[in-house]
């Protein structure tokens, strides 16, 4: 079961304001919030990838709840979970308030203006933009749940893949995330058991429009240049117009004013 907490006084904090403003300072430079792994971000309630959920589910009760309580305490002390009673520690029935850097994370996940996912198989972890925004601003920002290829092996986190998996969280502009996103499709392409390169997967979800994907590119990468297909595109392109491509995603999945 999913703790309880509270993500909108954190995002509404003036420490949050203050994220939001370096973030608009002009510099371009990204805003690190968080890192969780597979673990946390089930406990958190925001394991939108299947594989990760599934994993999740199929530990025995027991198990969850003892790993439950070890990410619990361990996001305590790091500053992430805030007690309502300090020194209580891990209470299954408590309701905890989050730290601003973790409030924009899950508040980017919990209602996004829209979402693109670039993922090469179900079985492995994609790279995840979430557009966080308000009512006067629908995206101030894209919180990039980025893997790591390290996995926590520490006492806490006893789990295997994916739950031991890592996640950097971070806060950046639009034209960084395009650029992030054009680097990443533009590596080389992995290849499957069958030795055939595979392609990138990018999907373009919108909150509200159902299950079915607002837009979606197969990306084939070599390093230097990138294969795409999709609707109304067919063609190799180098990085400038990838991340071209990527800011017209963004642009496609920004609610109307």
């Amino acid at each position: 079961m999913p703790i309880s907490f509270d993500t909108a006084a954190a995002e509404r904090s003036d420490d949050a304001r203050a994220l939001f403003a370096a973030l608009d300072s002009g510099t371009d430079e990204p805003v690190v919030l968080t890192t969780l792994s597979g673990v946390d971000l089930c406990i958190l309630g925001a394991m939108s990838w299947e594989a990760l959920a599934a994993s999740w589910n199929r530990l025995k009760p027991e198990d969850r709840s003892k790993i439950t309580e070890a990410r619990t305490s361990q996001m305590i002390e790091r500053g992430l979970l805030i007690e309502q009673s300090p020194g209580q520690g891990y209470d299954p029935l408590a309701y905890y308030a989050v730290s601003p850097k973790l409030g924009i994370a899950l508040a980017a996940r919990l209602n996004p203006a829209f979402i693109i996912t670039s993922s090469v198989s179900p079985k492995q972890a994609p790279l995840t933009l979430f557009a966080v925004g308000d009512a006067a601003a629908p995206v101030r920002g894209i919180v990039m749940e980025v893997p790591s290829l390290t996995t926590g092996k520490d006492k806490g986190n006893p789990a295997p893949e994916p739950l031991g998996l890592q996640f950097n969280h971070l806060l950046v502009t639009q034209d960084f995330a395009a650029e992030y996103l054009a680097e990443w499709t533009l590596r080389n392409a992995p290849s499957n058991a069958f030795h055939k390169k595979t392609a990138r997967t990018v999907t373009l979800f919108r909150p509200g429009t159902g299950p079915k994907p607002t837009a979606e590119l197969s990306i084939l990468g070599d390093g230097t240049t990138a294969r795409v297909k999709g609707p109304g595109i067919n063609g190799e392109f180098d990085k400038a117009a990838l991340k071209k491509i990527a800011l017209q995603l963004f642009e496609q999945g920004t609610p109307s004013a």
